[in-house]
């Protein structure tokens, strides 16, 4: 399986996961609404989980949120009129609950989660349709319903070539197409595209081969 991306372009899912990190907590209160706003891991290995919640007297949802097994060290950061900022630390529970551990080695990406008293729906950006399926067969093995809502291409802003190349391999190509590096004959000289990018005409012959080789490798999905 190619590691970069399918030939048809990266992947974008939305899906609802049931009996996930905070599900206690989201099915006592059906007027609840909670929104992903940073996850990461702390320098000890800790999932720590940011979000905003709404809908409910926080008093009332604090209560449950400290019986929560999947949760621990609740803290409250922020109020406003409209929700209130919570950060979270995953038990041992809660981290055999979440895939977040291998979001990095899988290369995709959440775009947006909501819990509700129904669960999690999630829109997650994904490399391919094979990613996808382990991901629904890793949420199986966890104890989680996987119900998919919709799969399309993705249509973020972007030319896409930040998916295939690093960003000197992407100004390199951009360049040499925009100058004319490619046309017959040409209109600039790998020495004068060289000099455009501030680097020697030999940095500028290994970033366009690396980076042609790169697209060719994922288009035809090697």
């Amino acid at each position: 399986m190619n590691k970069y991306i399918n030939r048809l372009g990266v992947l974008v899912a939305e899906f609802v996961v049931e009996a996930a990190v905070l599900q206690q907590t989201l099915s006592a209160f059906p007027d609840v609404s909670l929104t992903h706003e940073a996850q990461y891991l702390t320098a000890d290995g800790t999932v720590r989980l940011f979000f905003r919640m709404a809908g409910v007297d926080p008093a009332a949802f604090e209560s449950t949120l400290e019986a929560d097994p999947t949760v621990t060290n609740a803290r409250r950061i922020d109020r406003t009129d409209s929700a209130t900022l919570y950060r979270v630390d995953f038990t041992a529970e809660g981290r055999a609950k979440s895939t977040f551990p291998r979001w990095a080695i899988d290369d995709v990406v959440l775009l947006e989660a909501t819990g509700t008293t129904d669960g999690w729906r999630i829109r997650m950006r994904v490399p391919d349709r094979e990613t996808l399926l382990e991901y629904r067969e890793a949420y199986g093995t966890r104890g989680c319903s996987f119900a998919l809502q919709s799969l399309s291409l993705d249509q973020s802003d972007g030319d896409g070539l930040e998916l295939y190349l690093s960003p000197s391999q992407r100004d390199a190509l951009v360049s040499a197409y925009e100058l004319g590096y490619f046309e017959i004959p040409r209109r600039i000289s790998q020495e004068e595209l060289g000099a455009e990018l501030g680097i020697s005409a030999q940095s500028v012959s290994e970033r366009l081969r690396r980076a042609v080789s790169s697209l060719v490798e994922s288009l035809l999905g090697r």
